[in-house]
């Protein structure tokens, strides 16, 4: 089994749906390429994992995530003073919260360090509820993100393209024989955070456009009946991986989550 990087194992966000506990079981199935995308980036926990490539590409659809890592790509010293000058409270939370629903009312960069606040300190990761109190560890644990935001980031960035757009779009543009494509969209039937509204049909859409492709790809996702068709008609490989749900909520339930290829090992 491949060992994930020490240096980019930690991603600069907490992302609701984050593939971090998934790693080792990913990384291994990543084959040789020369250009990587990853369409539905979030967190992007791949990414920071993997070792880099000539070519990457990253997208988000959702717009606030693809201002951070614009400007955490090149605005990084802007940003950085911003999160060393967060104070770890509700209040500041809520200052996030104001700026994160109204971007357009603010600086890129002041939304930028808007959605790093709100994603670390929202419960399960997700915008919308905090989870910070006075004498939990999660304050610890932001203090620690605050220290570790370093131009390590930034620097991983450099020379990647990063892209706000359709992902059936971006995999279809940047396909060739020699790129490997990474795909993490929301789950269908489950909770979908502030990605809801991702559909059956976009996911079809998604499966269609993945039986075009001359590259090799990972899909992420939970078992879909459409799915099992694509599996079947076009010989595609399928890994299960049964987890524990993080949550203290959910903490003696499991997911099995579904690593889909269309290449040998």
């Amino acid at each position: 089994m491949k060992s994930i990087s020490k240096i980019w194992q930690r991603t600069p966000i907490s992302y609701y749906g984050g593939k971090q506990t998934m790693l080792p079981y990913i990384l291994p199935l990543i084959p040789k390429h020369e250009v990587y995308t990853e369409s539905f980036f979030g967190g992007g926990a791949v990414f920071w994992a993997k070792t880099p490539v000539k070519t990457e590409i990253i997208n988000d659809f959702n717009a606030n995530v693809y201002n951070f890592y614009k400007v955490l790509q090149t605005r990084f010293v802007e940003l950085q003073t911003l999160v060393q000058q967060s104070v770890v409270s509700r209040e500041a939370y809520k200052s996030a919260l104001v700026i994160y629903h109204a971007p357009f009312a603010f600086t890129e960069v002041q939304r930028a360090w808007a959605f790093w606040y709100a994603t670390n300190c929202g419960f399960s990761n997700q915008v919308g509820n905090c989870r910070i109190t006075t004498s939990s560890k999660n304050v610890s644990s932001l203090k620690n993100k605050i220290t570790n935001f370093t131009d390590t980031y930034s620097a991983r960035l450099q020379g990647v393209q990063i892209d706000n757009n359709d992902a059936t779009e971006i995999i279809a543009r940047y396909d060739t024989p020699n790129t490997f494509h990474y795909i993490d969209p929301p789950y269908i039937g489950a909770n979908q955070g502030h990605y809801g509204g991702y559909t059956q049909e976009h996911f079809n859409e998604l499966l269609k456009t993945l039986s075009q492709i001359k590259g090799k790809f990972i899909l992420s996702s939970y078992q879909n009946e459409e799915l099992e068709k694509y599996v079947n008609e076009f010989a595609w490989k399928q890994h299960k991986v049964l987890l524990h749900l993080g949550s203290s909520h959910t903490k003696n339930k499991k997911r099995q989550e579904v690593l889909t290829i269309n290449f040998e090992i």
